[in-house]
């Protein structure tokens, strides 16, 4: 079956571009000339060429390609499509006609052939898709009869159990040995679904059975093991050992004939030892095969026989305990995969390939031949299934092992390697070359070069000059459709009724189009106690936490007014009483999103990040329920039953969620980066000088006290700190009078971070609201109003029933967000209020003095590398960050207004830097190439984290860190000079960036307009209006030579010895041999980075409640 995909930007957008697909793939244009550049066609110096016969010419030859058309040609009759190469042998392409073409498209591309799948956003009945196909009903209805046609079944009697092919190679050392089983029947997905996972451990696990006696030896008999169940029409099992060291043909031939000539004349044959010596007494990977015989008559196959032998009678029961880890394992890794890959919004390959699988199934099977609709979502079950095999017996697996492995009827293919078959296969194109030149007439010959020439020339104007002169290099931005968003700024802080608001600037965004209405509540954290920092991801999970509200009796009419709640007084203490099924039902009748967290919520899940040095409240919600819905967000931060035992519930889910996220490798760098490179008792410069013998440096790593505001949210002072909270805490429970303090210090903990919000006047914050309905001034006004009021009702009624709480002074500096000496100046409120305001700057949050500020990074001289090892890894991770020191934004708009500073274009530095890190991040970007196409890892990818202050590479699932590292080293170094440069980014390049810049920041805004609107008051914009022409009119400048001198300044430094850097690389657990070795080959680097091995748990200090 072959599969079109395209993807719309919406439902009518892909039912705008449906009947054009449709049209496109049921009415191709196929034409002589076409045919001869696409798929064959002989030159006037007669070489053969074309698109399809470039490609198979290289493909047909390769090791893998003769391997697996020879199996299936074995295994299936000629009546099977399984028996032919789907992208056609050169020798049949050249043979090809554009006749037979069409003849074949006519035969298979109809309507009633035809299987539409929608993935995606749509409407239970997508009523624009179905008037596209109501369009085309007359030629739907006019199709062929539907074609069923059930595969043939696998030949009856395979006609050889071993069989050698040639492959052209310039190496004659080593070859292939493959061995197929037939599998279950393709509808079987349980017996399907077992077979990969027991396949799955037996390829990858090192010390599997077949790893210990093929691959992980001291004298290894395969490179590699490749293993899979293939999803034939029956399935079928195949299993290839590549590399297999041959010394040639010629010599293993003359072996297997030395061999049986001497069982001819009566010498016994060669032995093996039994399968319980092999794999039991005996080590798998010390044993000694001669090598010359391995390619002697079934001397391979009694390997594998007996190794599969010895793993029924011995391995599973022995290795049990292992052997079903190992699948838990893989069944939570692979379902969090798919989780987060192929189920997400920007990924439906995965549940694409699983449909498509079930339409070929319904239409080639002979299982299903009966059945009238494909059974779609048949592996739906996968990731539970996989659960419930898991949990099965050792008998089970024994059984599957035994029913297709040994029972099952074995087929042997051997691929050699032929030198000299390269040389054999271009003489044969040369002699065709000079036939066909010496066997035309003249006028044949000038009529072929006339066509050829017709041909070639065809691919020039297939789209007219005048439209590919018309279509600009990017985006015209303003073209772009945007959702129109009017903006109104407010000066809290000089209002006399909201003197007192903890929140000094007020927004309204107002986004016609908008179904819901949002707020963004955002509480500075300025004044806050050290003390108190490690409980704010604490109070961030209770405010979301389903918990009850206790309110005191004097308060409770005022706080509760309209609100539905059935309250509860206990007798004999004045409190009201709400439980938590109340108030859950309550939120959720009136929002379809809440959420609290540290800093801009969009931002928030990236462990680390800390834009702004705020408590946020987000919640979405319909106009009507706007101030209902901010009420009980606020009642619950304030009044929410956050007792001891709360407290211990939510800490011990919290402590799950982080232990979970730092098992995952893209946590491990992000979260450990930040705990290293921000100031404090254990960072980088500490760990340099870190010493495990030396009693005195453990002692100070092992207690790290208070931390910095950014590393006490870190992960591992956090999981540390949870740590340490939950056991004080379930012995308070348990009655333990010892502990009880340190209970009642975390509940007054909480109280104190309360009592912060509660008390709050520094007028540092933002109530930002964004409205679905176009509004005035006053209306805007008076919507911000009520809200702050709200706040103000609710925090004043918990000051009135709770003794102050003295705060401690902060013994580290946590900047503000804004100073009250810059103020954002409103028009007097008698003058009507224009459609857009546009008001005083806010000052950036960074250093008052210079725009060129950064967080602190702990310098370290020379750079260091740390090297981790982890048991649940199973590839590495590598990331290195420089410090990044950057101007950004506009200063302040009372003194130089945004256009005069827009035109010195202050901030090209940053964008620029931004362009060129999309120019690397590309699929065939310089970086990603070098090392995602090499096959060295599976992720690349340079951010630019101005707000933390640095510039990090992360490569991720890293099969070979090392190589990994050296080659992003490599193109840094071949970009360094002039030549090297000129040769690598073009104009093309910058224009793509350009595109791709502006599609993401575009649907970015729309994704979350409140949350980007915010970050833009954040950093010094009045709102996301004033940010786009400032943006814009920076990205549209950005010139090659801009990007050479970002590359210079800030790139550079990753290969300049001397310069600060930090690299972290973490890898499997290896043993102290490897570990030593590898740590020797990091340390060789050329850049002076000094790596040193430090156990995780040097970061997991030991804090004191």
């Amino acid at each position: 079956m072959t599969v079109f995909k395209y993807v719309g930007l919406s439902q009518e957008g892909a039912a705008n571009v449906l009947p054009v697909v449709l049209d496109h793939i049921m009415h191709p244009l196929i034409q002589d000339s076409q045919f001869a550049t696409e798929v064959y066609h002989v030159d006037q110096d007669g070489r053969q060429q074309g698109v399809v016969l470039s490609e198979m010419s290289d493909f047909a030859y390769r090791e893998s390609a003769v391997r697996s058309l020879n199996l299936r040609q074995l295994i299936f009759p000629p009546t099977s499509t399984y028996a032919w190469e789907c992208g056609g042998l050169p020798q049949s392409i050249e043979s090809l006609s554009i006749e037979e073409v069409i003849d074949y498209h006519k035969e298979f591309y109809s309507y009633s052939n035809l299987t539409l799948i929608l993935i995606g956003a749509y409407d239970e009945c997508p009523a624009a898709i179905f008037n596209v196909l109501d369009g085309l009903d007359v030629e739907i209805s006019a199709s062929p009869p539907p074609l069923r046609r059930p595969m043939p079944a696998m030949l009856p009697k395979w006609r050889k159990a071993r069989a050698d092919y040639l492959f052209a190679s310039e190496k004659s050392q080593t070859g292939s040995m493959t061995f197929a089983w037939e599998g279950p029947a393709a509808e079987d997905i349980e017996t399907c679904v077992a077979l990969e996972m027991l396949i799955d451990y037996m390829k990858t696990d090192p010390v599997s059975p077949l790893r210990k006696r093929f691959t992980h030896r001291q004298v290894p008999i395969a490179g590699n093991i490749e293993f899979g169940l293939l999803n034939y029409i029956p399935t079928a099992i195949v299993l290839s050992f590549t590399d297999v060291p041959f010394v040639g043909y010629i010599s293993h031939a003359a072996a297997a004939a030395a061999t049986s000539a001497k069982r001819r004349v009566g010498t016994p044959a060669m032995t093996y030892p039994s399968p319980a010596d092999t794999c039991g007494p005996l080590d798998l990977s010390k044993l000694h095969d001669d090598i010359n015989g391995l390619f002697a008559s079934n001397y391979y196959r009694k390997q594998l026989v007996s190794t599969m032998t010895y793993v029924v009678e011995h391995w599973l029961s022995d290795q049990w305990q292992h052997f079903s880890s190992y699948l838990a394992k893989r069944t939570a890794c692979s379902s969090a995969n798919f989780a987060s890959v192929a189920m997400s919004q920007k990924d439906h390959q995965g549940i694409l390939y699983k449909l498509t699988r079930d339409a070929v199934i319904h239409r080639l099977s002979p299982g299903s031949a009966s059945t009238t609709q494909p059974a779609f979502g048949s592996r739906g079950r996968l990731f539970s299934m996989r659960h419930e095999l898991g949990q099965k017996d050792c008998a089970f697996w024994k059984a599957l092992v035994q029913k297709w492995f040994l029972n099952g009827r074995m087929l042997h293919v051997a691929t050699l390697p032929d030198p000299k078959m390269g040389i054999q296969i271009e003489a044969e194109r040369n002699l065709a070359q000079r036939n066909h030149i010496e066997n035309m007439r003249p006028d044949e010959l000038e009529a072929s070069k006339k066509k050829l020439a017709e041909a070639l020339e065809s691919t020039k104007v297939s789209i007219p000059r005048e439209v590919l002169a018309a279509l600009p290099p990017t985006p015209d931005i303003s073209k772009v459709q945007m959702l129109q968003c009017t903006g109104y700024n407010f000066n809290h802080s000089s209002e006399s009724l909201l003197i007192e608001s903890p929140f000094g600037i007020g927004r309204v965004l107002v986004v016609p189009g908008e179904i819901e209405s949002k707020f963004q509540i955002s509480f500075p954290l300025a004044g806050l106690s050290s003390e108190l920092w490690s409980y704010l991801p604490l109070f961030v999970r209770l405010a979301t936490a389903q918990v009850g509200l206790v309110i005191p009796h004097a308060v409770a009419d005022t706080v509760l007014q309209d609100s539905c709640f059935v309250s509860v007084k206990p007798s004999g203490m004045p409190l009201v009483y709400l439980n938590s099924e109340q108030v859950d039902c309550a939120m959720g009748e009136v929002l379809t999103d809440h959420r609290a967290c540290i800093g801009d919520y969009y931002s928030h899940d990236s462990t680390g990040h800390w834009p702004v040095e705020v408590l946020t409240l987000f919640g979405s919600t319909k106009r009507k329920d706007l101030l209902r819905a901010f009420k009980l967000m606020s009642l619950k931060m304030m009044f929410g039953d956050f007792g001891v035992d709360t407290i211990l519930k939510v800490a011990n889910w919290l402590k799950k969620d982080l232990l979970a996220a730092r098992g995952t490798g893209t946590s491990l760098l992000i979260d450990t980066f930040p705990w290293l490179r921000t100031p404090g008792r254990l960072d980088a410069c500490a760990i340099a000088k870190y010493d495990p013998s030396d009693s005195a440096t453990h002692a100070m790593a092992s207690h790290a006290g208070n931390e910095p505001f950014g590393r006490a949210l870190n992960l591992y002072h956090q999981i540390a700190f949870l740590t340490t909270l939950t056991k004080s805490l379930s012995a308070a429970m348990n009655e333990d009078d010892m502990l009880a303090t340190e209970a009642d210090s975390a509940s007054n903990a909480i109280t104190q971070i309360r009592a912060h919000f509660a008390n709050c006047a520094s007028a540092t914050g933002l109530a930002h609201i964004t409205l679905p309905k176009c509004t005035d001034g006053t209306e805007a006004r008076d919507a911000l109003s009520t809200l702050v009021g709200e706040w103000q009702a609710c925090s004043s009624a918990w000051r009135e029933n709770h003794q102050v709480v003295t705060v401690p002074a902060t013994p580290y500096e946590l900047p503000t967000l804004y100073s009250n000496s810059h103020r954002i100046y409103t028009p007097p409120r008698k003058r009507r209020r224009a459609v857009v305001v546009v008001p005083a700057k806010v000052p950036t949050r960074l250093s008052p003095n210079s725009r060129a500020g950064s967080r602190n990074f702990a310098a370290v001289s020379p750079s260091l590398g740390i090297h981790i090892m982890l048991a649940s890894l199973q590839t590495s991770y590598v990331g290195v960050q420089v410090p990044l020191i950057i101007e950004r934004d506009p200063s302040d708009t009372r003194l130089v207004s945004l256009a005069k500073q827009l035109e010195k274009r202050p901030d090209t530095d940053i964008y620029a830097l931004q362009l060129l890190c999309i120019v690397f991040n590309r699929s065939e970007g310089l970086v990603k190439n070098a090392i995602r196409g090499r096959g060295y890892a599976y992720g690349v990818g340079i951010h630019t984290n101005s707000n933390n202050g640095n510039l990090a590479v992360y490569i991720s699932h890293a099969v070979d860190p090392l190589k990994a590292l050296t080659a992003f080293w490599d193109v840094m170094e071949q970009l360094r000079p002039e030549s090297g440069w000129d040769a690598a980014i073009d104009e093309f390049q910058l224009s793509a960036a350009r595109s791709i810049f502006y599609f993401r920041a575009y649907t970015g805004f729309t994704e979350s307009m409140v949350s980007e609107d915010a970050n833009f008051i954040f950093r010094g914009f009045s709102g996301v209006e004033e940010y786009l022409p400032w943006m814009r009119g920076h990205v549209e400048s950005i010139k090659i030579a801009d990007l050479r001198r970002a590359f210079l300044k800030y790139f550079v430094p990753f290969i300049t010895k001397g310069a600060p850097s930090l690299y972290i690389v973490a890898t499997p657990q290896f043993s102290p041999e490897t570990g030593a070795e590898f740590l020797q080959q990091l340390n060789g680097n050329a850049y002076g980075a000094k790596f040193k091995a430090i156990d995780m748990s040097v970061l997991d200090p030991i804090v004191t409640i």
